[in-house]
């Protein structure tokens, strides 16, 4: 979908980002492509690439792109932390083929830079012992009276696999309340260390009560006496949805894409920051039952007001949504409340 999207053919790219979870959801081995004939979001083309894959066991158009230069070109800039499909088609554009290409580029944001300066690290993989390592020098940094926070290392690591590509650390208080300001404490203190070295992104809701009250920290550390930078990344999580976020974390993404869709199909939006009742406007935005039952009143009321009068009000609507989410504490309420088998985290490897 990337390359699709970068090489500005949203058509194609919608039609794979249809698909796709149509096709993780089926509970056999596809062995024909008579068994996607009439799904929703197969069309014929797709058939026939399916057909191919399963007869031959590889896809012909694709081993045109890998020798196509433009094909190559974007796929590597896509390879860049933060670099996404119109920044890859940019590059390729102004005349960029190489990394190299790009050492002098002033368009790169310094997060962009970051990734290119150090891309073979980000892209080597972590192996787990490592991973333990850095996942326990995390844990016991003393926080001064924060002896009760909850960290956790989540992502493939907490799946069981031998290697993770970054770690990912989840963290909340049971308190409720000392998870605020917590994280640029905790980073300061990991980059005194010498632990922490570069920021990529590190934004902060929890004092100011927005976005959910969650921070974020993605960046680049290092193992103790080494200079191989590896990507970590910190998510804080008032406790009430501290589950969300961990299951978000946890992955894999096959799983949280079913349980989104799953959670569609029931009335609801599924996300790490909640679980909550929604409808979609005619806009395409969510927005939850109460809203659209005053709309419906005021729309009504006004019988005779004047379009310029409805469409202020629907476009006030369409930028809400429901912001209570339902309280679930566990990851096995969040399961269960939607109807979906439990998984261990080291079962989620779908």
């Amino acid at each position: 979908m990337f390359l699709w999207k970068a090489l500005g053919d949203d058509r194609r790219s919608f039609s794979y980002h249809k698909a796709i979870p149509v096709i993780e959801k089926l509970p056999f081995k596809i062995e024909s492509a008579e068994q996607v004939k009439g799904l929703p979001g197969i069309g014929k083309s797709l058939q026939d690439h399916i057909q191919e894959i399963v007869t031959t066991g590889k896809l012909s158009k694709l081993e045109h792109f890998e020798t196509d230069e433009k094909v190559c070109a974007i796929t590597l800039f896509g390879e860049i932390w933060g670099v996404g499909p119109a920044t890859a088609l940019k590059l390729y554009e102004i005349g960029h083929r190489r990394l190299e290409d790009l050492e002098n580029e002033d368009s790169l944001t310094t997060s962009q830079k970051i990734g290119l300066k150090y891309f073979d690290d980000i892209r080597t993989r972590i192996p787990r012992n490592e991973v333990k390592c850095q996942a326990s020098l995390s844990t016991s940094v003393d926080m001064d009276g924060n002896d009760l926070v909850l960290i956790l290392c989540g992502g493939s690591y907490r799946r069981g696999k031998a290697s993770c590509g970054d770690m990912d650390i989840v963290v909340t208080h049971p308190d409720g309340k000392s998870h605020k300001g917590f994280l640029s404490k905790f980073v300061k203190r990991l980059k005194d260390m010498k632990f922490v070295r570069e920021d990529l992104v590190f934004t902060t809701h929890s004092e100011q009560g927005t976005d959910s009250g969650v921070d974020t920290y993605f960046g680049l550390c290092t193992y103790p006496g080494r200079e191989l930078r590896r990507r970590i990344d910190f998510k804080v999580y008032p406790r009430d949805i501290y589950a969300f976020g961990l299951i978000a974390w946890t992955g894999n993404d096959v799983l949280n894409r079913r349980l989104r869709l799953l959670a569609e199909s029931k009335g609801f939006r599924l996300d790490d920051t909640g679980l909550f009742p929604a409808t979609h406007s005619s806009g395409g935005k969510r927005v939850n039952e109460s809203d659209l039952t005053v709309f419906r009143i005021c729309t009504n009321r006004l019988g005779q007001a004047t379009l310029t009068g409805i469409q202020q009000i629907t476009i006030l609507l369409q930028g809400t949504r429901a912001t209570a989410s339902l309280k679930l504490q566990t990851e096995k309420e969040v399961f269960d409340y939607l109807g979906f088998p439990w998984l261990e985290p080291h079962e989620r490897n779908l």
